[in-house]
């Protein structure tokens, strides 16, 4: 087998399944990562138990942050599926191994109120005053990942035909092709996406994402990032701030609000409700602080 060769049929493969051009970066550089160390190490069969064992100790010991071991194992893994699902390679190295990688537990980063309203109502007031197509964009991108939680990923990937103003829905192609509904319910939101659509029609359009970039081309998620960037900067905001920090914020205020926990999970898109619980544990940090606030003991001395 010609391990160079497959690795670059298995990239093809993730592209026209349409993975997130972020995903994709990712897979290639941890697939790159492997054969540097194949040829350093001047292993034989790269793909056997043994080999992956010493590739993952080689991880561990060069100290990367066990987010990025986990995601380059995940990687190699899913490489390994698919040879073994094309007949390319057999057997799956993986099958009957067992890796644990303890991760830091760390609380999802949400968005301030202040920050949200540096951040959407100051576009608010520069949208009427017939701000630039990009600007625009950028605005009616901020309002859609806050009202329905989505990925930036999945964002850029909506169709005009996956818009139902009417019904106020809007049809999500998300991780692993899972699909699913999201919901705009706000009438001043709808409103935003009516004169969007209006904009967008003056434009020579060569594409029908729903987002297009003032040359009329789908807007990428790395655009939405700079662009944001751009904006947090002017907005005279000191921490950095991510689109995925607006899909944190709304699972998090959605739970606060008493939403139960199991829409947010198919709200979200997550697979395992376990992924959606991360978000209580932020609610129950407010509300920690918010007894310490009340400082009930001292309330009756």
């Amino acid at each position: 087998m010609d391990l160079i060769s497959a690795q670059t049929d298995f990239l093809k493969f993730c592209q026209r399944k349409n993975l997130s051009e972020h995903t994709l970066r990712a897979y290639r550089q941890d697939i790159s990562d492997f054969n540097v160390w194949v040829r350093r190490e001047l292993v034989e069969h790269p793909l056997s138990k043994d080999a992956v064992g010493a590739w993952i100790s080689n991880l561990t010991e060069r100290r990367l942050a066990p987010t990025t071991i986990k995601r380059r194992v995940a990687c190699l893994k899913v490489l390994c599926r698919w040879l073994e699902d094309e007949g390319i390679a057999a057997p799956n190295p993986f099958n009957g191994f067992r890796t644990h990688i303890k991760l830091p537990k760390r609380l999802p980063k949400n968005l301030s109120r202040t920050e949200l309203k540096a951040l959407l109502g100051k576009q608010s007031k520069a949208s009427s005053k017939g701000e630039a197509f990009g600007q625009h964009t950028l605005h009616l991108a901020l309002e859609v990942l806050f009202a329905t939680g989505i990925r930036v990923g999945e964002l850029c990937s909506i169709r005009l035909e996956d818009l139902d103003l009417p019904s106020g829905t809007i049809n999500i192609k998300g991780k692993g092709n899972r699909e699913r509904k999201v919901y705009i319910v706000d009438d001043e939101l709808k409103r935003m996406v009516r004169r969007y659509l209006w904009a967008r029609k003056c434009k020579k359009l060569r594409t029908d994402s729903f987002l297009v970039s003032k040359r009329g081309l789908s807007v990428k998620p790395s655009q939405i990032r700079k662009a944001l960037h751009e904006h947090v900067d002017a907005a005279g905001l000191k921490r950095k701030i991510t689109p995925h920090m607006f899909r944190h914020t709304t699972a998090t205020q959605l739970l606060e609000n008493g939403v139960d926990i199991r829409f947010v999970q198919k709200l979200l898109g997550h697979a395992s409700i376990s992924t959606t619980e991360v978000y209580t544990h932020v609610s129950d940090v407010k509300l920690r602080d918010a007894v310490r606030g009340a400082m009930l003991r001292k309330a009756f001395s």
